[in-house]
């Protein structure tokens, strides 16, 4: 089952928190996170590793965005995702 393609710039804590995923499902994307080595870098001013625009959050490349973990998930995890993903899209 490949990653759906609105999802492809979410990151991990994105897909937990704002499609409402449940536990343990949960606690596993949070958990992608703190793992990155190449994490997207976070909104703000420009400092402390910050970006202004959204440029530097639109890269693929960053190891928490859907694509860099989604074969991570068992079938019936992608498929909680999908179905979330399917009602918060519409």
């Amino acid at each position: 089952m490949s990653c759906p393609e609105e999802l492809q710039y979410w990151t991990s804590d994105e897909v937990a928190e704002v499609l409402g995923i449940p536990d343990p499902l949960y606690g596993k994307l949070w958990s992608f996170l703190t793992g990155a080595k190449n994490p997207t870098p976070l909104g703000g001013d420009g400092s402390d590793g910050t970006v202004e625009t959204p440029d530097g959050r639109l890269n693929p490349d960053n190891d928490d965005k859907a694509p860099n973990w989604w074969n991570l998930l068992s079938t019936n995890e992608q498929k909680i995702i999908i179905k979330k993903s399917k009602e918060y899209h519409g």
